[in-house]
């Protein structure tokens, strides 16, 4: 530090002792903006007297870098009622320092005991978002705030897009006299708002420029609701069948199953997915239910019918009474003439679907020798070895 700047920063801190002032310790604004300065400021009783003397005050700094490019500053306060409220105007960057309050009247002046920080950026910090817990049907608010540092050109803060909801715009007052604006969605939510981006816009108007500076902030959308949309979807493999409950909930659903049988209804899963073999037994109406904490959506009905005696007690009978080889055109031909039989019932109409059809059965005749026999063959169904006529209806 030089001799001169240290000598008058003497002067200052014996001075600073009569002068007390309540102002922020920091403030920050946009090149190009203007800086409202709130401030209050004490003096001993016995210098109270100069007030009456139209006095004076400015904000300086002491730092010789800064001393030649002062801002333009205007006390706005009343000093006499010690309001040193002020705006510094067409600020820079290079305006970025620690001030001092100075008050001068004929041969009094003071300075205050408390240094202000200004900062002068040449972007802009973006808008505070807060975003409440949001639930289908009920009303919700979210609220997007930005500093007004210069009151005569306060920023215009929107939310895009609106969601079909109202916008109010607030400028409110901090305790430490520095100044906000707010941007209030208030809006119903649905579950089509879900993870939706919706952004908060402010747009400052520059005292140096026609061009307004941009800042925004974007959120994503967390819309709790109650399942939607469940339904069943299936898939097979052999006589194994798996069903699985499908919904659109947030949060996520929780599943459970139901059939009914004979107008009995009984819950038999509860999980999401559902899996068991095909026999007549498990024939039924399936529906499952999809819960969360907002409440429960049913799928619609899944009409499963396995008619017939079961294949066990079938083959059991068939090795009694058949031969070994010709047993085996025969089970086949049962096996393809069981059906079974899914339909899915909604609100508006029934839907059929055959799993598997009858075997279309075929005849091939062939003459042996002096003798015509007849055998029926499957035409599904292919060998891959190659039999002679006599090795073919030998069998039968």
């Amino acid at each position: 530090m030089l001799a001169a700047d240290f000598f008058v920063f003497i002067t200052i801190l014996s001075a600073a002792n009569s002068m007390e002032t309540s102002a922020p310790k920091t403030l920050n604004t946009t090149s190009g903006s203007c800086l409202l300065i709130p401030c209050q400021f004490k003096i001993s009783k016995e210098n109270e007297k100069y007030l009456d003397l139209s006095p004076v005050g400015t904000w300086r700094t002491w730092s010789s870098a800064h001393r030649q490019m002062q801002p333009l500053i205007n006390v706005v306060g009343d000093l006499r009622k010690k309001n040193c409220t002020s705006v510094m105007m067409n600020l820079t960057s290079q305006h970025s320092a620690r001030y001092y309050f100075w008050l001068s009247v004929k041969n009094f002046n003071v300075s205050s005991n408390k240094a202000l920080r200004i900062g002068v950026s040449d972007s802009l910090a973006e808008p505070y978002v807060i975003v409440p817990r949001l639930r289908e049907g009920e009303v919700g608010n979210l609220t997007c705030t930005v500093p007004a540092p210069c009151p005569s050109n306060p920023p215009n803060v929107t939310w895009d897009p609106a969601l079909g909801g109202n916008i109010t715009r607030l400028i409110q007052m901090n305790a430490d006299g520095t100044q906000n604006v707010s941007a209030i969605l208030n809006f119903v939510p649905s579950f089509h708002h879900h993870e939706l981006n919706v952004s908060c816009v402010s747009m400052h108007l520059l005292e140096r420029q026609d061009k307004p500076l941009p800042s925004h902030k974007t959120v994503i959308l967390n819309v709790e609701y109650a399942p939607k949309e469940t339904q069943i979807s299936s898939g097979w493999l052999g006589n194994n069948v798996t069903l699985t409950c499908q919904s659109n909930a947030n949060p996520p659903a929780v599943h459970r199953w139901f059939v009914k049988k004979e107008d009995i209804v009984e819950e038999v899963g509860a999980s999401r997915v559902l899996s068991f073999t095909v026999t007549h037994n498990n024939s039924g109406e399936y529906i499952c239910e999809a819960q969360n904490q907002h409440g429960a959506g049913k799928s619609t009905i899944l009409q499963i019918n396995v008619p017939g005696m079961s294949f066990t007690p079938f083959l059991a009978v068939l090795a009694l009474f058949s031969l070994p080889l010709c047993a085996i055109p025969i089970v086949l031909t049962y096996r393809r003439s069981k059906k079974v039989h899914i339909s899915e019932t909604n609100q508006d109409q029934d839907i059929y679907a055959n799993v598997s059809s009858s075997a279309t059965k075929g005849h091939q005749s062939n003459t042996y020798g002096n003798k015509e026999e007849t055998c029926t063959v499957d035409p599904e169904y292919t060998f891959e070895k190659n039999l002679s006529n006599e090795d073919i209806y030998a069998n039968c």
